[in-house]
């Protein structure tokens, strides 16, 4: 069925409302590869991929085929600092100056702030540098305190807020969380994370070994920008392994998100709160993205480096989701507005149910400064201060525009215009 969902999807752009098949969309978003997991009902259900590792090669993606995860590492790291709080190692509500000893968060002047775990990995603490870029090939990688120290291709990670009164988005929070872990336990985090996480998730294709052993390496997919042009190298080496130094396959995600979901690697408790707003109405957890209020429950997280475009979603209550990796800058664009919607009606996720439309008006009528009226099978719609726009019918029973990306349809005595996922409504 995964297949059948892959073979009817839609660009979503003017002149392009014929269904194509997953190798047209992937030409179009200039991604040579991808690796999909789907789950139903709490398992891996199906994979699929298709593509090549490398646009000028011919070497095919596999279900083994190694992507980086971006921020999706984000997750996996979360997961790996609370295991540790789990076994007493770590206090999730202490200050974690308290712990680090090979770099410390910095005073602003007298003036010493306090940062807890809980707020480095829910992006509340304050700090600053968003994401990295990661170092290509043949250029110098710092340490991580020089990184920090802003020594390396990246600011220096300080406090720039009050920690605990907002979300801001900070890969150098969970940069220092890394550091907190390799001090707390004088492991390194690679294998840190092997022991805690990838092991007991079954996540056997997957490390933070950040440069990749040459071993992995030879199966790797290679990041491509827009064109697509291979990254010089192939790929970024990146440091920053809790924020974005993770390779996985699809497979090994979807394992992760659903052993997070049994139970098999935190206490209930932990997960509970991991899976929490930490600060409303921003929908992020511990090293979550969740769903918006008032929206399905769900968490997973996206991610991207350079080259690379990645999406993992889970539905706890219906053990539904998809983990998809791209090896292309546009993939991101190809998952949120092609593939998932496919995907999601196909398989009646929460929220992806496509609403009924009432009849179209018998005769010409007006909503608001729109009006719409019947031509031979189709609609014409006229927008004050622009031609006509013809609409034909669709299966869905919506109407949809071979001149714009819009869908339309009525909702009783409402006229529903949809773009990107964003709708007008005109009574």
């Amino acid at each position: 069925m995964l297949a059948d969902a892959l073979g009817r999807l839609d660009l979503g752009l003017p002149g392009r409302r014929r269904q194509i098949a997953l190798a047209e969309a992937m030409a179009a978003a200039h991604v040579p590869g991808l690796s999909i997991a789907l789950i139903a009902d709490g398992v891996i259900a199906e994979t699929a991929c298709a593509g090549v590792l490398e646009s000028s090669g011919t070497r095919a993606v596999t279900e083994r085929t190694l992507f980086q995860s971006g921020s999706i590492s984000k997750s996996v790291a979360a997961a790996c600092a609370l295991r540790l709080v789990a076994d007493g190692v770590l206090d999730l509500d202490g200050d974690v100056n308290d712990r680090l000893t090979s770099w410390r968060i910095p005073a602003n002047g007298d003036w010493q702030p306090r940062v807890t775990l809980r707020q480095l990995l829910g992006h509340t603490a304050g700090l600053t540098v968003g994401g990295f870029i990661g170092y290509p090939q043949g250029t110098a990688v710092p340490s991580v305190p020089q990184l920090l120290d802003g020594h390396g291709n990246s600011l220096p990670v300080v406090v720039a807020g009050p920690p605990g009164v907002r979300f801001s988005y900070s890969g150098g929070g969970y940069v220092v969380m890394q550091q907190l872990l390799v001090d707390v336990t004088g492991r390194d985090f690679p294998a840190l994370a092997a022991e805690l996480i990838l092991g007991p998730a079954g996540m056997t294709d997957s490390t933070f070994a950040q440069p990749l052993p040459p071993a992995p390496a030879g199966s790797a997919a290679t990041g491509h920008y827009p064109g697509p042009v291979a990254v010089p190298g192939r790929w970024h080496t990146y440091p920053e392994m809790a924020a974005a130094g993770l390779w996985s396959t699809a497979t090994d995600l979807a394992r992760f998100f659903l052993a997070l979901r049994a139970g098999t690697l935190l206490p209930a408790d932990l997960f509970e709160q991991m899976a929490e707003p930490q600060i409303s109405p921003t929908p992020y957890g511990l090293g979550l993205t969740l769903a918006p209020e008032g929206e399905p429950a769900s968490i997973g997280h996206g991610g991207n480096d350079q080259g690379f475009e990645n999406h993992a979603v889970l539905y706890p209550a219906t053990g539904q989701g998809i983990v998809v990796m791209t090896n292309g800058t546009y993939g991101g664009e190809l998952i949120r507005e092609v593939i998932l919607p496919a995907v999601g009606r196909a398989y009646a996720w929460p929220g992806f149910g496509v609403m009924p439309s009432s009849p179209a008006p018998a005769g010409p009528r007006r909503y608001g400064e729109v009006e719409v009226r019947p031509e031979g099978d189709g609609l014409v719609l006229t927008v004050p201060g622009q031609p006509p726009l013809p609409l034909t019918a669709r299966e869905s029973g919506r109407w949809a525009s071979d001149s714009l990306a819009i869908d339309v349809w009525f909702d009783d005595e409402t006229l529903v215009i949809e773009q990107d996922g964003t709708q007008v409504r005109l009574d």
